[in-house]
């Protein structure tokens, strides 16, 4: 198994969130960003199972909702769903989500606490662990497949990080193009940390 500084985590938001995240220091999780009207990207249901029904076991029994999601790749079964139109946003809106990176080493750091998933957070067929070893257990070929299908649920696992994770910890932002990079370097501005802006095409469908 990598280390922890060599393994990049993965989280996807859309554009128009980007500001605020950078003005919070952070990045909150989705039940602290409810009272803040986000640019919602995901299921509303699956959204709302996160934050009243499925819990973190080996978290003191905190709901998912209440930990930043990262998966351990780019181009995710939700961004696949996302750009088909499924949640309810227009088809080919991936150009307006951005990926915002860093390494599971950096989120131990920054982390008051934190837990694995062995796949989608939002399943209730999920397992949760707050053990390092976890990672080696991860269907890592599923996670790096381009073709997916029927794997869907291990390609989506999770590093959660509880409540929030601070911006001077995301190392890189994933752009699908040259406009969506530029507007984000506008919102970066004279940020403290500003991270690497770069057009990876290859991340998205």
């Amino acid at each position: 198994m990598k280390a922890p500084s060599e393994i990049p985590i993965y989280h996807i938001t859309d554009l128009a969130n980007l500001r605020g995240i950078v003005d919070a220091g952070g990045i909150r999780s989705d039940v602290a960003m409810a009272a803040h009207n986000p640019a919602v990207i995901g299921y509303d249901h699956i959204k709302l199972r996160r934050a009243t029904e499925i819990r973190v076991d080996c978290c003191g029994d905190r709901f998912v909702g209440e930990f930043v999601p990262f998966y351990y790749c780019p181009r995710s079964p939700m961004l696949y769903t996302i750009n088909l139109g499924n949640t309810g946003r227009p088809v080919g809106c991936q150009s307006k989500i951005v990926h915002l990176v860093s390494t599971v080493g950096d989120a131990l750091a920054a982390a008051q606490d934190w837990a694995i998933s062995d796949g989608n957070a939002g399943a209730f067929h999920g397992s949760f662990y707050k053990d390092l070893a976890e990672l080696g257990k991860l269907d890592w070929e599923a996670i790096h497949a381009r073709i997916w299908q029927g794997r869907t649920h291990q390609k989506a696992a999770e590093f959660l990080v509880a409540d929030f994770f601070p911006w001077n910890a995301v190392r890189g932002i994933g752009c699908m193009d040259a406009t969506a990079a530029a507007e984000v370097n506008n919102i970066l501005g004279k940020a403290a940390n500003n991270p690497v802006v770069s057009v990876e095409r290859t991340w998205y469908y």
